[in-house]
């Protein structure tokens, strides 16, 4: 289990966000050339296991991933409003997400907006901060 598929099990599973973007759509690494949009690509930045001496003895890791989360539209209030069900679909919590026992899942930073003009895509990512029991 890693951050990024952590964070991707949850916007698959949101029916706000699956409203506007399908699951299919929404995707662990980079997003296909010649994809259909709106899209989302979700990949890890970093990530970083807590040094401990239980590590050596196998048990159990504390993680902490930095998740960046790329939303893709055709326009760019589109861009936005995904980005905005991004965020309700990733709200400050805790739990276990598909079986997996997550510490917490913050919010970090927004990236800038960008537009590719020859492929008319308006783009703009956010991190999240995603720590969890490997």
């Amino acid at each position: 289990m890693s951050g990024t598929a952590i964070v991707r099990y949850l916007l698959a599973n949101d029916a706000s966000l699956i409203a506007a973007v399908p699951a299919v759509k929404i995707m662990a690494g980079v997003i296909p050339l010649n994809t259909v949009l709106p899209a989302i690509s979700v990949m890890q930045v970093s990530g970083v296991p807590r040094n401990t001496v239980a590590m050596a003895s196998g048990a159990t890791v504390l993680v902490t991933d930095r998740v960046q989360i790329t939303v893709m539209a055709s326009t760019y209030p589109s861009q936005k409003s995904i980005l905005a069900l991004v965020r309700s679909a990733l709200p400050v919590s805790r739990g276990t997400v598909n079986g997996f026992t997550v510490d917490s899942i913050l919010p970090d930073s927004d990236g800038p907006d960008f537009f590719d003009a020859g492929l008319t895509i308006h783009m703009q990512s956010m991190d999240v901060m995603v720590i969890f029991t490997r």
